[in-house]
Parts: structure tokens; C-alpha cells; sequence
């Protein structure tokens, strides 16, 4: 990720928490508590924070009852981001892993390693697949080493179970996930993986493709095929089919915002390329 052209290189882009972080670490984010340094988050009276490198004198002289008043402040920590990525073989479609799904997670691991974050990435189909991951760290490259794994990784297999064994091993305190998949799994079992993220702040990342719904024929041969289990078959597409395909998509794209409307997350569609400024958007409402 280096050159002469700057343009060419990637930035990293700021996120926002929906909530204070705890932990000891230092970072970027306001934390939970009290401290001496970091954010300014009121002024206290300095009995109850008797700490008189604080004292604000300014606020103190116009305090009618001659109390001196203290600077009190958020601390700043850091927190814990990973990136769980369904490796089934649904992801074959499109060579979305090696392709925009690994400038998606790379691009993560830059910003987060520069925040001061420490990044971890876990891939998975029906088991966890320990040659795509990378435990928590925050070191200078971490991206390279996500997209050179994502861009290796062959999404194979049905079944993305294993993406449970990696929701075991996030850490115990709250951390920001970025959920990987086309989400084409049954409703039972995606409820089962949130169930198991319930502690952590998700960000459902729904990986898509154009060509299901805006370049299907409206008549002629097409070849369909289970990535899954790799069952092939011919259909003759007509408009009445194209049509019932498309509901169909529509209904399950439905079904799956609802889902994750009742559990109050908001999903990032990453459909065809990455959009870094719609990516940043999302992240900066928290």
C-alpha cells in the first residue's frame, strides 16, 4: 500500500461508538467513568473530586457559595473491532471475498490499526477456518495481511456454522463486529449467530450482486447452480419466471431488514463495489 500516488494509496476513514467504551487501554473513543484527561464532560464541586490540579477558577468565582469547582473528564480508551466473513460457498458468487469483501475488511484493519484500535478478523463456513484469521492486534500493515488472506480464501462448502465457534472467541467486553455475508442462510440460524453476538455492537454487512435481479434475461437459457452443494441445473427464463425471481429476492431482502430492525441494527449494503463515502456515512452515525 505504497507509492508514488497518493490518490491510489488507501486513507483510512473515522468511525463513531454507540456507546462509552470501558477497559483500560488508551485510544480514540470517550470512554466510561472518570478521569482526568480526555473529553470534558462537566464541572464537579471538589469534594466530590478532590483533585486540585482541575480546579476551573473561572467557574469557581461566579459560584454564589464560593464552592471551587473541577474539570471533570471522560477518558479515552480503546476498544476491540473485528470482522467475521461468511466463507460458504455461497460467497463464490462473483468473486466477492477476493474482491470487494477484502477491500472492505483491509480497509477496516487501516482505519481501526490508526485509531489505536486493535483489529481481528475471523473467517468461516461450517467450521472456523483458522487459515483465515488473525487474532487481536493493532500493528503498523495489519491490513495487507487481511487482504492478502481474504484475497487467498476460497469461500467453499455449505453452511456458515463456524461463524458461532468465532462470535466464542471475541473478547468479553463489548466490541464493534462488522458481519460479513450474503445472509443466504436460514432465519432460524441467523437469529441463533445474533443471539450470540448479543453483547457486542453488529454491523450487518450484506454482500450482494446486480446481475440476481438487474441483469436476469427476460427470456432465453440460463444455467442456475447451488454453490453450496454444486447442483446445476437449466432454466428457460420467461418474464413471468423473471418476475416471481425478483419478488422473490425482494421478499427475502425484506424479511432480512426486518430482522435486523427488531434487534435495532443497521445494515451496510456492499452491492457490486465498494462505496467508501456511504461506508463512512454509516460509520460516523454510530
Amino acid at each position: 500500500m505504497t507509492g508514488g500516488d497518493d490518490s491510489l494509496t488507501p486513507q483510512p476513514i473515522a468511525y463513531r461508538l454507540r456507546w462509552r467504551p470501558e477497559g483500560v487501554l488508551p485510544g480514540a473513543h470517550p470512554g466510561r467513568g472518570e478521569g482526568a484527561e480526555g473529553e470534558f464532560r462537566r464541572h464537579v464541586d471538589l469534594l466530590r473530586q478532590p483533585d486540585p490540579r482541575r480546579i476551573d477558577l473561572r467557574v469557581s468565582l461566579r459560584d454564589p457559595h464560593g464552592h471551587l469547582h473541577v474539570r471533570q473528564f471522560s477518558p479515552r480508551r480503546a476498544v476491540p473491532v473485528a470482522a467475521l466473513v461468511d466463507l460458504s460457498g455461497s460467497m463464490r458468487f462473483g468473486a466477492a471475498v477476493a474482491g470487494r469483501v477484502a477491500e472492505f475488511a483491509s480497509l477496516i484493519a487501516l482505519s481501526v490499526v490508526r485509531s489505536g484500535d486493535s483489529f481481528g478478523l475471523f473467517g468461516a463456513d461450517s467450521h472456523l477456518r483458522e487459515d483465515v484469521m488473525l487474532p487481536f492486534a493493532r500493528r503498523r500493515g495489519l491490513e495487507s495481511e487481511v487482504a492478502a488472506l481474504l484475497t487467498g480464501a476460497h469461500p467453499q462448502g455449505a453452511g456458515c456454522d463456524g461463524l458461532l465457534d468465532a462470535a466464542a472467541l471475541l473478547p468479553g467486553r463489548r466490541a464493534l463486529v462488522f458481519l460479513i455475508s450474503d445472509f443466504l442462510m436460514p432465519a432460524p440460524a441467523l437469529d441463533t449467530l445474533l443471539d450470540a453476538l448479543w453483547r457486542h455492537d453488529v454491523v450487518p454487512v450484506v454482500v450482494s450482486e446486480a446481475t440476481l435481479e438487474d441483469e436476469l434475461p427476460r427470456w432465453g437459457f440460463i444455467e442456475t447452480a447451488d454453490l453450496e452443494t454444486g447442483a446445476a441445473r437449466l432454466v428457460f427464463m420467461r418474464p413471468r419466471l423473471r418476475q416471481r425471481w425478483i419478488a422473490a429476492e425482494q421478499a427475502r431482502r425484506a424479511a432480512l431488514e426486518a430482522t435486523f430492525a427488531r434487534r435495532g441494527l443497521r445494515p451496510f449494503a456492499l452491492r457490486d463495489r465498494l462505496d467508501v463515502e456511504a461506508l463512512t456515512r454509516r460509520l460516523m452515525e454510530g
